[in-house]
């Protein structure tokens, strides 16, 4: 059965469990355990405590239980009388610890009601049919975390930095204190590329712990701290790092170009024999390219002047490129920004085609597998708004 668990690697787990600020746990508690690696972790640092692991997976209880160290619950993750459950069995735990499976799951009666008992389902937009199933790991964490009690949950860049989840941080930020964002390598798991981070948070203990953030990276010694404003656009160590390095000489306005995307699909130009500019054709290094298209009605066209950057796609993040010559239709992959004039046009690609540039567009990018870039991440380094402060 495949269960989309990817069990944490010793070094991952040990950054966890030494990012915790709890001094004496007694009981830790990892919802979703798999191989066990962040409960060993936590004993590693905590010699007297007790491990309890909840799996819905038969061969990780069965191999637990053989080695006797974890007391094992053999229940599924999305179950509504989970908390209750381990409380009448365990009583209140004091540490949680969680990598959970990254999968899509319907957003049923069930696992509306785990969000409602929460606070977090008036986070969810109501159009929304599936939700990420960490999610609800989350929220089943949270049910279970006691007043004095502390979780470190290893969560998907969507969480930490999508532009759909900005409710959840604010929900999150307004209601617990959240004392660690630490930003993980790519492809820290096994069988995903996913970009994901370790959250640390427990309740705030006064209004005074609504402060700031700390961001981190576990592959540098150095760390940022953030406001809560700035958390709930976004809580990514690499972009506000990136954003706090970079100076642009020129500033344009935003009277001096347009920015506008394709609207159809590689595929579909392709099936139309359309002369047209997608990803796999962007200069690998920013180039002056020369277009041998025709402008037809109704289709979004780049022109002479017009700069091109690539949106989608965690290999083209970044690509650029200034039409020298011609035209032809850019697909919806493509974002354009279209210059009034040719001094426009320069200052823009003096900016675009710097290395700043593109070390900006792949620590801002979004998505947790297959990244891309928005307008406002954009115009955020045009007008030299990276930072938010609002």
């Amino acid at each position: 059965m495949h269960l989309n668990q990817y069990y944490t690697q010793n070094i991952y787990g040990d950054a966890l469990i030494q990012s915790l600020s709890i001094s004496s746990p007694k009981i830790a508690l990892d919802l979703g355990f798999g191989a066990g690696d962040l409960l060993h972790a936590a004993r590693r640092r905590w010699k007297d405590l007790s491990l309890i692991g909840v799996d819905i997976d038969r061969q990780n209880i069965i191999r637990a239980n053989s080695g006797k160290l974890i007391k094992t619950l053999e229940l599924n993750g999305f179950e509504l009388a989970l908390p209750q459950l381990i409380r009448e069995q365990f009583g209140n735990i004091d540490l949680l610890i969680s990598n959970p499976p990254y999968f899509s799951c319907d957003l049923n009666d069930t696992n509306k009601r785990i969000l409602h008992d929460i606070g977090l389902l008036d986070c969810i937009s109501k159009k929304l049919n599936k939700i990420p199933a960490e999610l609800i790991f989350l929220a089943q964490n949270l049910r279970l975390l006691s007043k004095s009690g502390e979780l470190g949950i290893i969560l998907p860049a969507g969480l930490i930095s999508g532009q759909k989840w900005q409710p959840v941080r604010e929900f999150l930020l307004s209601n617990y204190q959240i004392t660690n964002v630490i930003q993980l390598p790519v492809e820290s798991f096994k069988k995903t590329d996913a970009q994901t981070f370790i959250l640390i948070l427990k309740h705030r203990q006064s209004q005074n712990s609504l402060g700031c953030v700390r961001l981190s990276n576990m592959s540098e010694a150095s760390f940022l701290n953030i406001s809560r404003s700035q958390a709930i656009s976004r809580a990514d160590y690499n972009y506000y790092k990136t954003a706090k390095s970079l100076i642009n000489v020129e500033k344009p306005t935003t009277k001096s170009f347009e920015i506008f995307r394709g609207n159809k699909s590689h595929n579909v130009l392709s099936l139309s024999n359309c002369e047209h500019v997608h990803t796999t054709n962007m200069p690998p290094v920013p180039e002056r390219i020369n277009l041998f298209g025709k402008k037809i009605e109704g289709e979004k066209v780049a022109t002479t002047g017009d700069i091109l950057i690539a949106r989608v796609g965690r290999r083209c993040i970044g690509r650029v490129a200034i039409v020298e010559t011609g035209q032809a239709i850019v697909s919806d992959c493509i974002i354009v920004i279209s210059p009034k004039n040719k001094f426009d046009s320069e200052v823009i690609w003096n900016i675009v085609s710097s290395f700043n540039f593109k070390s900006y567009l792949v620590n801002a990018a979004l998505g947790v597998g297959a990244k891309y870039i928005t307008y406002k991440i954009i115009m955020d380094y045009l007008m030299r708004e990276y930072v938010p402060t609002k």
